[in-house]
């Protein structure tokens, strides 16, 4: 076998459909690489917005906490304010033992 360095027509089309197979194989790659950095991105967005969303609700939480504690406080205030008002109706409480003027009524 030997070396034929002669160029015929058919070489020159085998060259040119090999760059022509790898422009378009290079076009159609580079254009999926985009998509997938628009959906990459996108994903980060959504992840980005999920987070900010759970602080939110974390902070959210707390702040129901509180309330739920102050809601309990004032709760247990209004019984003791019940108890000293029913007491103070029948003359008990801040008055020490039964007066005279003092008989429930008003």
């Amino acid at each position: 076998m030997q070396f034929d360095p002669t160029i015929n027509a058919g070489n020159l089309i085998t060259i040119g459909l090999a760059l022509i197979a790898v422009v378009a194989g290079w076009y159609k790659f580079g254009g999926r690489l985009d998509m997938l950095e628009f959906r990459v991105k996108a994903i980060e967005d959504t992840l980005k917005l999920l987070g900010e969303t759970l602080k939110t609700i974390a902070e959210t939480d707390k702040e129901m906490a509180v309330m739920n504690r102050r809601q309990l406080t004032v709760e247990e205030d209004l019984v003791e304010v019940k108890k000293d008002v029913s007491g103070l109706k029948r003359g008990e409480g801040y008055i020490q033992g039964r007066r005279q003027s003092v008989d429930g009524q008003y």
